[in-house]
């Protein structure tokens, strides 16, 4: 009998699939590279249909690592960077236009207009740009279908069979009805003309979603999670309790807690979540986002040329005691939680003639660590939270951040075994879905490695975080 777990995991800039055993083991593992597209300042395109061919190549150069095949496969899990939008031809199941990426600001005129007439909206979400996504393509709404990426990925998956979102993506979408708790706001879709038919209809978090078709994997396999990519990470980290929390540094950063079975928006950047309804229980959360985080070191690396790989520059990080002086603000497209601020854009400072890269590299990542306390300071007056903050991503593999991570919030910051917790999460949910794993199981996958430990006194972290605050004038 077929018993691993296979997780696709679609971000912003890559895709990968997980296969892991029972016991949370990984098996094996893929990655490619995703390209944006920037056709004018502010916006952000992806091909769907290419992201599709990519995510069919991850899936199996996983199972080629792990010397399996879809035959061993016993469930699917689905997770995706959460608000990007995808239109396609409802009788062809082509993509009718180019995916507007979450980043996209293309909405921001929209979001204003849907704030003024009292709907709830963000910049980034789908409420504010799927009206442009439809001029995009050109064709009547009632011929399309619209969805998140997760939407996009399980009805290509099942063949075209499935068209389905679960709540912690379609509560991103703006289009939730957070009032009537359930089902799409039908006051927001008369508002912006919108036939019902364009919408996914809204799934559970785990639990039987769909079945792949043969001509996209080469087997039916169950669908059995479809879940945001935080949430997902927060499956990684066993974080299904209140109060629980973790950090995921992506390539943009966040920090999200459990706040239960209430929501809760403790700032108005920081508004509720659905974290995952399943079997019968609905969880809310509540997350800050540093929008530039594992951008800042790619941008350092590409645009900026002053590191071969973000290797090199965690390296450079690594060499110096201190940045000399240099500050840097990582809000190269914006500051997000608890600011707002989607107009603030990236800032180097204090540059003296003894600067050089090393401080910029390390400055650089005390930046990313200052933003994360600008977040911890409000979830922790608003939840009681653990002493320790687990964390994943691809920037945790930097012990220089996770130290000053440490420094700057004077608190245990443990490092997750697993890096690729939003694909480790997405399989562990699938198991979840499909019985194969109980919640109170996860306590047994779930393994860390180094913890790091404050080296620096509080009153030095304060002083610290308030020059870092006076100098990049987060409050103007």
């Amino acid at each position: 009998m077929p018993e691993l777990l296979l997780a696709l995991d679609a971000g912003t800039t890559g895709a990968r699939a997980m296969l892991v055993d029972p016991a949370g083991v990984v098996l094996g593992i893929d990655k490619r590279s995703i390209v944006s597209t920037y056709p004018a300042p502010g916006l952000v395109e992806q091909d769907p249909a290419g992201v599709w061919d990519i995510c069919r190549a991850v899936i199996a150069g996983a199972l080629a690592a792990a010397g399996r095949t879809m035959a061993d496969v016993a469930v699917l899990g689905v997770t995706s960077q959460r608000a990007s939008v995808v239109v396609w031809d409802r009788h062809t199941g082509q993509p009718a236009a180019p995916m507007l990426v979450w980043s996209d600001l293309r909405g921001m005129d929209a979001y204003r207009d849907l704030r003024a007439a009292g709907f709830t909206a963000w910049p980034q979400v789908p409420s504010a740009k799927l009206p442009a996504a439809i001029a995009l393509s050109g064709k009547p709404a009632a011929d399309l279908q619209w969805g998140t990426l997760d939407s996009w990925l399980v009805y290509c998956l099942s063949g075209g069979a499935a068209h389905v979102t679960d709540i912690s993506c379609g509560w991103m979408t703006g289009y939730f009805d957070y009032a009537g708790g359930g089902g799409w706001n039908p006051a927001l879709l008369e508002y912006q003309r919108l036939p019902e038919s364009m919408f996914p209809a809204l799934v559970e978090s785990w639990g039987p979603i769909a079945w792949t078709a043969p001509a996209a994997l080469g087997a039916v396999v169950p669908i059995t999670a479809l879940i945001a990519d935080q949430q997902a990470g927060m499956v990684a980290h066993g974080a299904l309790e209140r109060g629980a929390w973790k950090v995921t540094y992506g390539t943009s950063g966040v920090l999200m807690a459990n706040t239960g079975d209430q929501p809760m928006a403790p700032h108005f950047s920081m508004p509720a979540e659905a974290l995952a309804f399943a079997g019968g229980e609905r969880r809310f959360c509540i997350e800050g986002m540093v929008i530039t985080a594992g951008s800042l070191v790619e941008w350092m690396c590409g645009a900026l040329g002053l590191f071969a790989s973000p290797s090199v520059l965690a390296a450079a990080a690594a060499s110096v005691a201190d940045s000399g002086g240099v500050i840097v603000r990582p809000s190269l497209a914006g500051m997000g939680a608890p600011h707002g601020r989607f107009d603030a854009r990236g800032m180097i400072a204090g540059l003296n003639l003894g600067s050089g890269p090393a401080q910029v590299a390390r400055a650089a990542l005390h930046g990313i660590a200052h933003r994360f306390r600008d977040i911890v300071d409000v979830i922790e007056k608003a939840l009681p939270v653990p002493e320790a903050l687990p964390a994943d991503g691809g920037l945790s593999a930097s012990d220089t951040l996770l130290q000053l991570q440490a420094d700057t919030l004077q608190r245990p910051v443990r490092r997750h075994a697993v890096p690729e917790g939003t694909a480790y999460g997405a399989a562990l949910a699938a198991g979840l879905g499909a019985g194969l794993l109980d919640a109170a199981d996860l306590s047994a996958v779930v393994r860390y490695g180094r913890e790091f430990h404050p080296a620096v006194t509080r009153d030095q972290a304060d002083a610290a975080y308030a020059a870092w605050r006076a100098a990049v004038d987060v409050d103007a």
